[in-house]
């Protein structure tokens, strides 16, 4: 078969192109896979930007191919249907807009819970109705999506590669994975850094606070903010690591938090699903991550972690970890086997399944 793998966001390394680029590892084996690029990202240089996806989310791409499609902004709607009629089936991470496709399947993924404003009117939806199946990164997005989306779909669950990460030596360490921002999809590094303050200000001794994630132009003067906060406290950042790097945090860490959310009422800004969460209990962390999003889906509360509503419990529930060294090492083995529930394997049977399927 031949298969096209589309999404918008090439170029930000995120939870989506994993996800996107994952199916097309799956399929490279056997099938045709193309990587679609509209022209933006095609001006970037489509083979380093692979070279770099393939490097920093440890897959193999090596048997897939780049394509200069006719999408993003000026493409003309007829090249696109002549285009793509020559797809058996076609993968699409929307960014909130949809298009009309001539692929014999074309499946459409949600990876974060937009509101509907282009599949409405008689023209919207002929380009929702060319979109055979949906799929979801969490019942969170699904929920969310379905409210004002006429579309049903399934969850198929972001893939981990659980092979990679493996518990360490332990270590006295509490560590946060995820990009440096602090608009839209924050991973509010800031306040994290202000709740371990107040721990460290109430007698913890001992620990030290791991920050790592990806930067950007946009994201510095977060990062800088961050580590002014941090003065004279033992916090330490580790930006743009490589994955054999993280893959050692992880090993050696023995708490994880996640705070992406907090104060948030727009489900956008919250975690739709938690892949760095997944990885750290895959390595041994005990995860205590906030109680929205995608978060409790992964995490079963008070046993293979904590979820927290407050910043009052995200320190009652660490204080109760570091106290309790057997409580930790008891979660720690529920956290690593939790997470196998999210493997890749698992992943690319539910996709092999999904094009196999009738329509959902």
């Amino acid at each position: 078969m031949k298969i096209g793998i589309y999404t918008p966001y090439l170029d930000t390394f995120g939870g989506g192109e994993r996800y996107m680029l994952t199916i097309a590892e799956c399929f490279s084996d056997t099938h045709d896979v193309e990587i679609l690029f509209d022209k933006h990202l095609w001006e970037k240089n489509p083979k380093s930007l692979i070279d770099k996806l393939s490097k920093t989310l440890n897959l193999n791409l090596s048997k897939t191919k780049c394509i200069l499609a006719p999408f993003g902004k000026g493409s003309n709607i007829l090249n696109r249907l002549f285009f793509l009629r020559s797809f058996n089936v076609l993968f699409y991470l929307t960014d909130g807009s949809i298009f009309l496709s001539s692929a014999k399947q074309n499946i459409l993924h949600f990876q974060v819970p937009f509101k509907n404003t282009v599949g409405k009117g008689l023209w919207g939806e002929k380009k929702l109705n060319s979109w055979d199946k949906v799929i979801y990164n969490s019942e969170f997005t699904k929920k969310i999506v379905e409210e004002t989306w006429p579309i049903k779909g399934q969850v198929i669950y972001p893939p981990v590669d659980l092979q990679e990460f493996k518990p360490l030596f332990k270590k006295n360490i509490i560590l946060s994975v995820g990009r440096f921002f602090d608009f839209l999809h924050s991973k509010k590094q800031e306040v994290l850094v202000e709740a371990f303050s107040k721990m460290v200000k109430n007698g913890l001794t001992g620990w030290t606070l791991q920050l790592t994630g990806g930067t950007n132009k946009g994201g510095l003067d977060y990062l800088e903010r961050i580590k002014k906060k941090a003065r004279n406290l033992p916090v330490e950042f580790y930006p743009d690591v490589s994955f054999e790097k993280l893959k050692v945090l992880y090993g050696h860490a023995s708490i994880y938090w996640h705070g992406a959310g907090f104060g948030e009422t727009d489900p956008t800004k919250m975690e739709h699903f938690g892949i760095s969460t997944v990885e750290a209990m895959a390595a041994g962390c005990v995860p205590i991550v906030i109680n929205l999003g995608g978060q409790r889906e992964i995490v079963t509360n008070k046993q293979s972690g904590f979820l927290w509503n407050t910043l009052e419990e995200l320190e009652v529930y660490t204080s109760e970890l570091i106290q309790d060294k057997s409580l930790r090492l008891k979660m720690s083995k529920k956290a690593i086997e939790r997470s196998k529930i999210f493997s890749k394997e698992r992943f690319c049977q539910e996709i092999f399944e999904l094009i196999s399927s009738k329509k959902v």
